[in-house]
């Protein structure tokens, strides 16, 4: 792979990370962490859509490495997802963290099929 790749990758994690940081503007009260699940939404369906791209060759590996790596994983964030369930998890918000878990695993993987069959229906 090129360097250009490593370039547009490093830039791509940077403009997922800002993204990412935005979204938590839309809770101001922080009673669940939806920007997080919703990050994580976002940055699997982008992902599975990159994925299926490459698969199609409508995306060079670069590209492709680029938009995952770089754009899905600035994005998408486990580490903001473990820190939530562990505040959650001491505050005594057991329901909510199992929902929490639940919901980001079902809904990501989901949407990673969605981006997927999306980019695989339209090529």
């Amino acid at each position: 792979m090129s360097g250009w790749a490593y370039v547009a990758a490093i830039l791509g994690c940077g403009l997922g990370a800002c993204a990412r940081f935005s979204l938590g503007w839309l809770d101001h009260r922080r009673t669940f962490p939806w920007p997080t699940i919703l990050a994580n939404i976002l940055g699997s369906a982008l992902l599975g859509a990159v994925v299926a791209a490459g698969d199609d060759a409508l995306l060079s590996p670069g590209w492709a490495f680029a938009l995952g790596t770089g754009v899905a994983g600035g994005l998408s964030t486990f580490s903001s997802l473990a820190v939530d369930v562990v505040v959650m998890l001491k505050d005594r918000r057991h329901h909510a963290t199992a929902r929490y878990v639940l919901a980001t695993g079902v809904l990501g993987m989901g949407a990673a099929g969605a981006g997927f069959a999306l980019v695989t229906a339209l090529s």
